[in-house]
């Protein structure tokens, strides 16, 4: 399936370096390989870790920590974040659970 996408032009660079450097045979098998990745690590990140990031970027609905407290004692969660991430800001918090 073709699917059209925007990139800045840094990034194009950065893709056509690896090309060039012979990690990739061309932009579409970078591409494809980063796409697969992510796919991995959202199949593979537990529901809470989604739930933040969807927060983070502010979609809330389905998967959102908004949906989960209907589930999840709210004060339980903050205490779980608390002595999971201790002593860290909320960006902090939110930059881990992105990777």
């Amino acid at each position: 399936m073709l699917v059209q996408v925007r990139m800045p032009p840094r990034l194009v660079q950065q893709l056509d370096r690896m090309t060039e450097e012979g990690l990739y045979s061309s932009r579409s098998e970078a591409i494809l390989d980063s796409v697969r990745r992510l796919v991995l690590g959202y199949e593979r990140s537990d529901r809470f870790r989604r739930a933040l990031i969807r927060s983070f970027l502010r979609r809330g609905g389905r998967g959102s920590v908004d949906d989960l407290a209907g589930e999840t004692d709210p004060a339980g969660v903050a205490s779980a974040i608390a002595e999971t991430y201790p002593d860290q800001s909320i960006d902090e918090i939110l930059s881990e659970v992105r990777r």
